[in-house]
Formats: C-alpha cells, structure tokens, sequence
C-alpha cells in the first residue's frame, strides 16, 4: 500500500508538470508571480505556503546577541525552553523538544546527541542572519522527526559587489562577569566574477552565574566558534561550501551531584544550596566538552525559467565528552566519551509549483574507549532513507498544497550492560554484550490551504502526519547521565511515535496593526518521554540520582499562539506574545511531565528619535510565566514552582558615519528587580533558583 501512494505521487508531479511551452507562457507566469508577490507581502514567508512560519526581525536578533539560540527563540510565541540553568538550553515548541525538532543548520539536517535535556543545540547564533520557526508537523519537506517543528538557521547570501564588508560584536554582561565578542568578513572576488567569500569567528567567556541571593558553583562557560563560506554563482549554476566548527566547554551546577538519598531529599526540600559558593572563571568537573564539525557542499542547476535541481552533501562530526568526580582516575578523564559521524544526502528537483525529492541519512556512533566506565548508550550505526512529494495549487485568493512522504530507517546496536541480578565472584555487578537490530518505517503527508480574505486578513490551515523512530537512549540507556546528574533507565521495546497535528493561523496585516493567532491540536500516538520516579533513585558509587524512565504512552496536546504589534503612534509600539499548551496521557488519564506553563510577553518601544531612526530607541518588557498547574502530586521530585513576573529594559543608540558604515550601542537590564524565582522547565530548579539581575552592554560595528 505505501509503494502504491509513492507511485501515486510521482504521477501526480508528472502530470502537474507544464510542458515547455506551457512554461514560457506569458499570462501564466504573470498570474504567478502576482500570487506569490501577494504571499509574501501579506505573510512574510518564503515557501511554506500552510505553514505557520515566524521569524525573528533584525532587531529581535540584535537584542539577544550572545545568548544560545533557543534563548533567542523564545521572542517568537508558542517557543519557549527546557534545560538545566543557564547555559544549556533547548528550544520548545507547542510543548515538544528534543528529538521531535528538526534544526537545519545552514540548510544541514543539524546531527549531534541531541536526545538529551541537557545536550543543547551545538549551533553558534552568531553564523545565522535569520531565525525561523516553522509550526507543525513538518515531516514530509524535512524528514522524520519533525512533529513539533522545524528551526531554520540560516546566513544571507555573500555580496558579491563589494570586494570586503563586515561587522564586529562585543558583548559584555555583568551576570557571570564576561561576555562575547563576533567578527564576520565577507566579499567577492574582482579576478574572478561570481565568486565570494566569507569567514567568521566567535568567542563566549561567562564565570559562575549569580541568582539573586548566591552564587551557582561551576556553572561558567567556556566557548570558541569559527565557520566560513564559498559562493560561486555563473550561469544557471551555483555552488556553496560551507564549514563550521563549535566548541564549548559548560560546567554543571556542582549542588546537583549529590551523595546520600537524605541529602538529595534534603535538598530538594530547602531548594536552594547548602554550600556557599565563590564566583570564579575555573571550570572543574562535573563538566560538558563538546565539539561540532559541520561542512556542507551544495550544487543548483537552474534548468529553465521553471525548473531546478538541488543537490546537497553534509558530513558532521560531534564529539561529546562528560566530565565528573574521580575516586582513583584524574577528573581529566571523562565518564562519558561519545564521537558521532552522520553523512547525509539530499535531492530535490523542483518544477514549477512541484518538488519531488530523495533524502538519506548514514550515521555510526562509537564510546570511546578508556572512560572506567559503562557508557549510557550503546555504540550504534543507523541508516535513513526518504522519498517525498509536494505540489501547490493556485486559484484566485486559494492556494493549497499537498504532500507525501515515505521513510525507512534501520538502526544496529551492541554495547555491553549490567546484569542487575547476577554479581561476579569478587561482588562487582556482571556485564554482558548487549546486540539489537531494529528497523523502523512509516509513511507521513501534509494538506494545507491558504486564503486570503482581503489585502489584510489571510488564514492558513494545515493537517499534518509524522512520525519519529525512538532514539538510542530511549531504548537502551541504562546508567548515569553525569551531564545532567539523573539516572535514565531506557525502554528496549518501544514503538515509533506517531503524530497527527492540525494547526490553524489567523494573519491580520494593518496599517497600525500587525496579528497572528495560532490554534492547534496534535495526537500523539505511543509519545515517549521520560517520567520522573519520587519514589525511586538510584545509588551508585558515583553518589545517589534521580531516577528517570521512559515510557510510552498516547498523549494528546493542544493550544494556541498569539503575537501582536500595534503602532500607538508612528514612533510608539506595543508588542505582545502569549501562548497556552495543555497536554494529557488520554491512556491513563494523567498528566504529562516537563510540559511549559502559560506565558506572557510585552512591552513598549518608542524610537525617540522618531521614525527616521527606528534602531534608536528604548523599550520596557514584562515577562510573566504562570505556575504550572497540570499537575499531580507524586508524578515529580517537587511541585511546580510559583508564577513569577519579571522586568527588562533596552535602551538603542544608532550612530551611521557614512552609507556603509554604522555603529549600534546597545544597553539592556534583565530581571531590573532581581527577583527570586525557579522555571518549571528547569531541571536544576530541585536544587537551585535562575539567574538574577543581568545587565548587557553591546557594541556593534557594521563596515
């Protein structure tokens, strides 16, 4: 049956194919452009016609300078975040994260050890002039995995006319007592038309983060960046090398590796930390060092006025190492030493309104030898393959697509594990060699319309199907995870997720008033995450851990997304976003854990040097996020925490010497009243409060 619906959608793009002279016919390429020149000014989207798609403006982008990209993301509604304090942060999107986001890095299905909480995205913001967050169940144009959305990174195209430009950050911020500091230079080449280059270079240096009454011992962060690019466009061709390096070193809250089960019931009780900590830059063990090499080579060839090949090949190289306390062995040896390869090739050929592709993935997962230690996945190899379908139509103020998908992935395993009811003869637990195959297919499709009810008012609405195979720590983790001080204990017979989400979006573009309300609902069916046991922790010889097993279960979530921007006067503004997510175990009737509370953005912006300097000016923003009330007592080691509101203020000055110079000037307060509180999506919040008071000064040079 699933070869017979790709058979269908291969002839359904055939015949949706115009013939050449179809092509150049004058009325029919008139009536297109008109359209699709509607949808973006209307929308601001670029191609994904149903979708909900948002996208961080220039100024959204230079206000959060310096943060890690899902921190940035939050500006956009219905985006929030879960991680552990500070500095290792994941995007959320309509209550999903981790593996059920896709990022694309430069156009790069982004590949790292992105299962866990505490493994952030391994992408440097400062490579990205654009942000983008696509809604939806997105797995028919991005592959597998995509049930809760799609993040797009992505860097503007190198200018060719200039034989050099650029533009220097410097960052500094009084929380953590550092800052970062960016340099990109880009320009083409006189000698040899069509040809540009591109290269930058970032730095980040944070010590021990401060909560409003104490220090965070070894929570400093320690990060250098570089990436760089070649364009050459000639003719119907162009060709693009990209490569980029990431490299951090992040400490863990040193409250959070604790000994006894009375001292972590202790502990969670008073919620703060017994110890009084020093600021200081040193990162000890507990420790993350983790690198990412990405390089990605790209062809288009441009066939006709209507017709397009793309061809891409990535080859990344994540290298993940964890750090903790050593009894006999050095804290320089880390427990933990995983080195990911993922290869990937991608096809698209694109006619007129049709694109037909191939997509695949080859990825092998080796643990470094000489750890002591039992690594918490197994090695594994794992292969994907793809093919898709997607066809829009056009009619008068209609415009509607559709799409198909089909996916195969095989994944083989072998790692060794304890057997917990055999001891060998001198006491020690026994091991043994852990070997699985596993094989994984499904088919995904998507159908959305577009309407515009007038040059203001358009409704988008897509239903979408996809689905994810379980990842490797879902199935088969059994140990310590020292990166977020938890013991995760996996599921090896779990099933595949799948998911059906229908979302709609209201756009009202006015003149003073710009709108967007997303409505959606998804099933889950066999969703998969980790439950949190009060009841249960696991004592090692590492010391005692919450204990976290994954389980399956159908789960339905839904809720709704609302951004809005009103121009009170020409050079006045006020912006708000909200957003509400419900989600529920609809097997056993019960709450979902980890799932974001209600949140409440805005604030007020007056240039006030008027309308012909909009990057000059002040702005006062309010953050309230409520108390997560979906909750059950016993399902977590501790009750959500209180709502809390916090205030935030950026003042702008922008100074242009000449046309193609300008400097920006940047000051912004974070938690003006060093409020006390703790995050629901926190994992630290067992043991520690967020940060406090951050001011930033920001200095930006554009040449």
């Amino acid at each position: 049956m699933q070869y017979k619906c790709l058979a269908f959608w291969a002839v359904l793009w055939l015949f949706a194919t115009p013939s050449k002279g179809q092509e150049e016919h004058p009325l029919s390429m008139k009536r297109q452009d008109s359209i699709h020149l509607q949808d973006v000014e209307v929308i601001g989207e670029r191609g994904e016609l149903s979708q909900s798609t948002h996208r961080l403006s220039s100024r959204e982008i230079q206000e959060n300078r310096g943060k890690t990209l899902a921190e940035s993301l939050t500006a956009i509604s219905g985006v929030s975040t879960i991680g552990m304090g500070n500095s290792i942060v994941k995007p959320v999107i309509n209550g999903l994260h981790s593996n059920r986001i896709l990022i694309l890095n430069n156009g790069v299905r982004q590949e790292g050890q992105q299962w866990g909480i505490e493994h952030a995205p391994e992408i440097d913001p400062f490579t990205a002039h654009q942000l983008e967050v696509v809604k939806g169940a997105q797995a028919v144009r991005y592959g597998a995995d995509a049930l809760g959305g799609v993040i797009l990174a992505s860097a503007d195209d190198i200018d060719l006319d200039r034989d050099w430009k650029g533009n220097i950050d410097l960052i500094g911020q009084s929380n953590g007592r550092g800052g970062a500091a960016n340099a990109v230079l880009e320009g083409g080449v006189k000698t040899l038309p069509g040809l540009g280059w591109r290269i930058q270079a970032s730095k980040k240096r944070l010590g021990n983060y401060q909560a409003p009454d104490y220090v965070l011992g070894n929570t400093g962060v320690n990060e250098f960046n570089y990436a760089g690019t070649l364009q050459y466009k000639r003719g119907r061709n162009e060709l693009e090398l990209y490569w980029s390096h990431f490299g951090t070193q992040l400490g863990i809250f040193e409250g959070a590796h604790i000994g006894t089960i009375e001292d972590i019931q202790a502990r969670i009780a008073y919620g703060r930390p017994f110890e009084t900590y020093d600021f200081t830059y040193q990162i000890k063990a507990p420790r993350q060092k983790v690198s990412h090499d990405l390089a990605k080579v790209s062809w288009d060839h441009q066939f006709g006025s209507n017709r397009k090949l793309e061809v891409q090949y990535g080859l990344q190289r994540n290298r993940r190492r964890e750090y903790d306390l050593r009894r006999v062995e050095s804290d320089d040896t880390p427990m933990a030493d995983m080195a990911l390869t993922t290869q990937s090739l991608d096809v698209v050929l694109k006619q007129g309104n049709s694109s037909l592709g191939v997509q695949s993935l080859l990825q092998v997962n080796n643990n470094k030898p000489g750890t002591g230690t039992t690594p918490i996945i197994p090695n594994f190899d794992s292969y994907a393959a793809g093919l898709f379908a997607v066809h829009q139509f056009h009619i008068d103020r209609w415009h509607a697509e559709i799409g198909g998908r089909y996916d195969f992935k095989y994944l083989d395993i072998a790692g060794y594990r304890y057997r917990r009811d055999a001891t060998n003869e001198d006491g020690t637990v026994e091991q043994y060699l852990l070997t699985d195959t596993r094989e994984f297919h499904n088919a995904s499709g998507t159908a959305g319309i577009l309407y515009h009810f007038s040059s203001k008012l358009s409704w988008k609405s897509n239903i979408g199907l996809a689905w994810r195979a379980p990842s490797v720590n879902e199935l088969y983790s059994d140990g310590v995870h020292h990166g977020s001080a938890t013991y995760e204990l996996g599921k090896p017979d779990l099933r595949s997720e799948k998911g059906l989400k229908w979302i709609n979006s209201f756009i009202w573009s006015g003149e003073g008033l710009q709108a967007t309300v997303d409505v959606y609902a998804q099933m889950l069916y066999d969703y998969i995450y980790a439950q949190p046991n009060p009841d249960a922790v696991r004592q090692t010889i590492r010391g005692t851990f919450p204990l976290f097993a994954y389980q399956q279960y159908d789960a339905f979530f839904y809720g709704a997304d609302l951004r809005l921007r009103y121009a009170i006067r020409e050079n006045l503004h006020y912006d708000v976003s909200a957003f509400l997510v419900r989600a529920r175990n609809v097997e056993v009737d019960s709450y979902l854990p980890y799932i974001p509370p209600a949140r409440l953005q805005q604030a007020f912006s007056w240039a006030y040097l008027g309308g012909s300097a909009p990057e000059s000016y002040v702005k006062i923003a309010h953050r309230f996020v409520a108390k997560q009330t979906q909750y059950a007592e016993g399902m977590d080691y501790a009750a959500p925490p209180s709502a809390y509101h916090l205030f935030d203020m950026v003042v702008s000055k922008q100074f242009k010497t000449d046309t193609d110079t300008s400097w920006q000037v940047m000051l912004s307060v974070e938690n003006i009243f060093n409020r006390s509180y703790k995050d629901y999506m926190d994992r630290f919040r067992y043991f520690a409060h967020q940060m406090g008071r951050n001011a930033n000064l920001k200095i930006s040079y554009q040449f």
